[in-house]
């Protein structure tokens, strides 16, 4: 069997009938294609070749939270092309301790924002939309050209949450109109925080990423609006949560998300936005008089 078969198997697994995003595809294709160019020509692949795989890539200094990962592709690789999965659940690479997520500190993305002379158009960009709308990394890989348009922006959201059309507010529109997105490889995404790391605050952050800014802002937006006598669920709309998980966390219970409905609270479609602007923490350090 060539290796291109258990690919194509993959991607029709992937693409039909419902499709993942083109994304989603190219991680899983590559992540499995890397196991097949490894097998050589030992496929179907035996439970030891498997597992060999596995202590190969540890060896290599792969994460536990990466390995995951590879035990997820990897077994729809399997699944894909009939092969019998010889692992069992207990066999999954554990899941990081919750709470060992790094956050940003305040002054760690003031300065980042502030240094954005050295960046270029592309990172200015990502940097922008990342510290303004905290983005996942996988959201910000979704981003293209045609998601941008009459000053709004589309976030194509990840992890059940609801996909949003937010109001690009002034102080960004030079970086968001500077740059057209195109969909991107995770990976590239991760290379990019990476170099925009080292060039503004002189430093690579070991096992930081695009995920840190949302911690951050998910820290300290909630004070802003108490500050400002503002309703705390609109960290949740802000930040695209499900209903559900707005409601757990600010009304104490699920179903409080669910029935709380912000957008009566103003015929304005960009209501949330408006609002949480007015007290967001990283707004104003986009400003073109605050460098």
């Amino acid at each position: 069997m060539e290796v291109n078969e258990p690919l194509e198997n993959l991607k029709l697994v992937l693409t039909s009938p419902r499709t993942r995003a083109p994304s989603t595809i190219t991680g899983y294709r590559s992540i499995a294609g890397q196991f097949l160019t490894w097998l050589g020509d030992r496929i179907p692949p035996s439970e030891m070749d498997l597992r060999r795989y596995f202590a190969h890539r540890r060896d290599d200094g792969i994460s536990d939270g990466s390995l995951r990962t590879y035990y997820a592709v990897l077994e729809k690789l399997y699944k894909a092309n009939q092969w019998d999965w010889p692992l069992e659940s207990g066999d999954r690479p554990e899941a990081p301790p919750e709470g060992t997520t790094p956050a940003f500190t305040r002054e760690e993305v003031e300065q980042l924002i502030r240094n954005r002379e050295l960046y270029s158009k592309g990172e200015c960009f990502y940097l922008a939309v990342a510290t303004i709308y905290a983005l996942r990394r996988i959201e910000l890989a979704r981003i293209k050209k045609r998601a941008i348009k009459d000053h709004t922006i589309y976030v194509d959201t990840a992890k059940g949450g609801e996909k949003r059309t937010h109001l690009i507010p002034d102080e960004i529109v030079p970086y968001i109109e500077a740059y057209h997105p195109k969909e991107h490889n995770v990976r590239a995404l991760t290379f990019m925080f990476d170099r925009i790391c080292v060039k503004g605050l002189g430093k690579h952050k070991k096992r930081y990423g695009w995920h840190c800014f949302r911690t951050t802002i998910d820290t300290l937006l909630p004070i802003a609006l108490a500050k400002a006598d503002k309703p705390l669920t609109l960290v949740g709309y802000f930040l695209r949560w499900s209903r559900r998980t707005t409601g757990a966390r600010f009304l104490g219970t699920p179903m409080g998300g669910v029935y709380a409905r912000p957008e009566i609270m103003s015929e304005d479609p960009f209501f949330v936005d408006r609002e949480v602007f007015e007290v967001h923490p990283f707004l104003p350090l986009w400003s073109e008089n605050d460098h």
